[in-house]
């Protein structure tokens, strides 16, 4: 067999691998959409193998990645401050002479006296306190 005859072989050759592969990828494509993606699904969707030879392949990947992203665990959150945890905070700076301090803390939540903080206050107030209490150390 000349190089001609073979050149030609090895073209048909291609095309048919050719063939296959677009064959390959509408029966791969056909099966995922009989498949719902939920969250409960692990890891990504497999890319066959036939694909990893195409030069759009990372620009698939990263728009499905983009638009498969599992969702982020839930951030749970934070236990209620209560009024007694602020005023406990808030009595021990003042016996450590901070008073003033305590004080401008309880006005800056537009209140004249703890008991008329809002309670959805209350966080930010033991937070200010916290920094006040490790200020003074």
């Amino acid at each position: 067999m000349n190089v001609t005859d073979s050149n030609k072989h090895i073209a048909a050759l291609n095309r048919i691998a050719e063939g296959l592969t677009m064959l390959a990828a509408a029966i791969e494509e056909t099966a995922w959409e009989s498949f719902e993606d939920h969250a409960g699904m692990p890891g990504a969707r497999p890319i066959a193998a036939a694909q990893l030879a195409q030069p759009d392949l990372e620009e698939a990947a990263a728009e499905y990645e983009a638009t498969h992203q599992q969702a982020p665990e839930p951030v749970p959150e934070p236990e209620p401050v209560s009024l007694a945890q602020v005023r406990g905070l808030l009595a021990r700076l003042s016996s450590q002479g901070l008073t003033e301090q305590v004080r401008e803390l309880i006005v800056a939540t537009g209140a004249d006296k703890l008991s008329a903080v809002d309670p959805a206050m209350y966080g930010w107030l033991l937070e200010q306190a916290k920094e006040l209490a490790d200020d003074s150390q």
